[in-house]
């Protein structure tokens, strides 16, 4: 080797040790968001649980983050959050001064494939997520009998369509479990199928909700049978107001094998993602690890966790860093034998393949009468922000839940915020029995 030769190799070899050190520098350099503006990426419209649990986890952000810096935040919600989504993996420099606010729908393998996604979430460097609780199924208890006992007059569980998450966990117990069941499909939601189970049209369904499930297990004639379980470091655990209901998980360990398991484990953790929130990929480790301290710091605040659980429910919880990367890394991108073998479940317990079209659901529901009521009242009140109107229908007073997304508001002819709904309003609306969503409200600003 030439006396030349010897001198590159060398520098070579101190430029790269360098280069090294510098790098593992700038990893474990401290991090100060002094002075800064963070900007926060929404994929949805202002008001819905993404942009409200967005909002919340950054006004703590603030809090705690390194030097308390101020959070930025815009909404994006065209394409379903593809186009933020897009933005957000292609164009965001990894500086830690962008993070984002995702939904489930985000990261679903359905929608991973269409052509307009420009991004793969497994990329993202995540700091956690919520959740809000999960469904829990609740049978009639004269029927607890008849769920393994084919020789009986099978179990009537009312349902949707079959795609929710609540269903096809009960689709995968007659599968696996031998359960007996029947399902009828076309209830347009809880309410309906709550009156459906207290006229006897049905003997169970399941829902997230939780006033709906304290108010039929106060009657005595109803219990839990099977929830679908929280993510968490150690597995699946339950429901903080349902102990004692078993989680699925729970039921199905040792049960199945093989591309069956596979099949069980990518449906529980699709249906464990909530709200989640990342940084860009590439993100240093050292940005990623503040974020991640805040984020727990945050959810131990007793003022965040009082807010959190007034506003989205008393079972809001986090979700480590760690659980919703290996959930996304799991069901973004799954095997085609594993998704059609979750369809081949759902078929095979009576469900349909796919989700039905509204169409399709009107005239199912049609069918069973339990369309929506229609009727004009005035709004007695509006809580939180316009997500829950009270008033009368006749003598009794109802309820109604408005969605940020299906529920569309008319003010005065014109399209509407529902945080624009105020008490005293004459409107006429358009929901699912008392308790149950409403699809449509119009409304007169003018107040009675």
């Amino acid at each position: 080797m030439t006396k030349m030769t010897t001198k590159i190799v060398v520098l070579g070899a101190v430029a790269a040790a360098l280069g090294w050190a510098e790098a593992a520098t700038a990893s474990d350099a401290a991090v100060d968001f002094s002075g800064k503006r963070i900007n926060v990426l929404i994929g949805s419209s202002p008001g819905g649980g993404t942009d409200g649990t967005s909002r919340l986890v950054g006004r703590y952000l603030e809090k705690y983050l390194p030097g308390k810096p101020q959070m930025v935040y815009r909404n994006m919600p065209a394409g379903h959050g593809v186009m933020a989504n897009n933005y957000f993996y292609n164009r965001v420099r990894p500086d830690g001064l962008t993070w984002f606010g995702g939904a489930s729908s985000y990261v679903d393998a359905n929608n991973l494939r269409k052509k307009v996604v420009e991004y793969n979430p497994t990329h993202y460097v995540y700091i956690g997520a919520v959740i809000r609780g999960g469904s829990v199924v609740t049978i009639r208890k004269s029927t607890f009998k008849n769920l393994t006992d084919k020789s009986m007059k099978p179990v009537v569980i009312g349902t949707i369509d079959g795609s929710r998450s609540w269903a096809q966990m009960l689709a995968f117990g007659v599968q696996h479990l031998g359960w007996n069941m029947k399902f009828v499909v076309g209830y347009p939601g809880s309410a309906a199928m709550t009156l459906a189970i207290r006229r006897g049209e049905i003997d169970g369904f399941g829902t997230a909700n939780i006033f709906i499930q304290r108010t039929l297990l106060k009657t005595g004639d109803f219990k839990g049978l099977v929830q679908q379980g929280e993510a968490e470091d150690t597995g699946v655990g339950r429901r903080k107001s349902f102990s004692e209901v078993p989680a699925m998980a729970e039921l199905m360990k040792g049960k199945v094998s093989g591309l069956d398991k596979q099949a069980f484990d990518f449906w529980q953790k699709v249906t464990g993602i909530d709200k989640w929130y990342a940084l860009p990929p590439k993100t240093p480790d050292n940005i990623a690890k503040v974020y991640r301290e805040a984020f727990i710091k945050a959810n131990k605040d007793p003022d965040y966790l009082k807010f959190a659980q007034h506003q989205f429910g008393a079972d809001y919880r986090s979700v480590s860093a760690k659980v919703i990367a290996d959930q996304v890394s799991t069901t973004a991108y799954p095997k085609l034998e594993v998704m059609e073998l979750v369809r081949q479940v759902r078929i095979k317990a009576g469900l349909p393949a796919a989700r039905l079209s509204d169409e399709e659901m009107a005239k199912l529901a049609k069918k069973l009468g339990a369309g929506d009521l229609k009727i004009k009242a005035k709004l007695d009140d509006v809580k939180r922000d316009g997500r829950v109107l009270h008033f009368k229908n006749g003598s009794e007073a109802h309820t109604a839940k408005v969605s940020g997304s299906r529920s569309k508001v008319v003010i005065d002819g014109k399209d509407a915020k529902r945080g624009a709904l105020k008490p005293g309003m004459a409107c006429e609306i358009s929901y699912a029995g008392n308790g149950g969503e409403a699809r449509t409200i119009t409304c007169s600003a003018k107040q009675s």
